[in-house]
């Protein structure tokens, strides 16, 4: 159903959380992207990954659940050189669980580049006045 809101519309009329960061060859652990937050859920619009240094590695895109949802994993390099890889989920986005944030995890380390989330958050309960 086309509404004519871009991605920008959400990420004004509700919080921006959008994220970016460069992910070094030596990183192999957690990358809390996007913290959780009470009451709100966040929304994934896109996700843009360009590599600079490649290995067989991926990167998974998933919420901070106890059993994480999975948003996005990266495709493994073959080891040919840079690429560019995007992901648009449109200007809704997808929603992570209620409370959640999101998380990218390394499958292992050696693969570098510059990554960025595009997100906003949205309050899911009022609170009684």
């Amino acid at each position: 159903m086309a509404t004519g809101v871009s991605n920008d519309n959400y990420r004004t009329f509700f919080q921006d959380v959008s994220y970016s960061t460069a992910i070094l060859a030596a990183d192999s652990t957690t990358l809390n992207a996007i913290p959780a937050k009470t009451n709100h859920t966040v929304y994934v619009q896109a996700i843009i990954f360009n590599v600079t240094t490649d290995n067989a590695a991926t990167l998974t895109f998933q919420d901070t659940a106890a059993t994480p949802v999975v948003v996005h994993k990266t495709r493994a390099s073959p080891g040919l050189g840079p690429i560019d890889e995007s992901v648009d989920f449109g200007a809704e986005g997808i929603p992570l669980t209620a409370e959640k944030g999101l998380d990218i995890t390394f499958s292992a380390a050696g693969l570098a580049g510059r990554v960025k989330v595009i997100a906003y958050s949205k309050r899911d309960v009022v609170a009684a006045a």
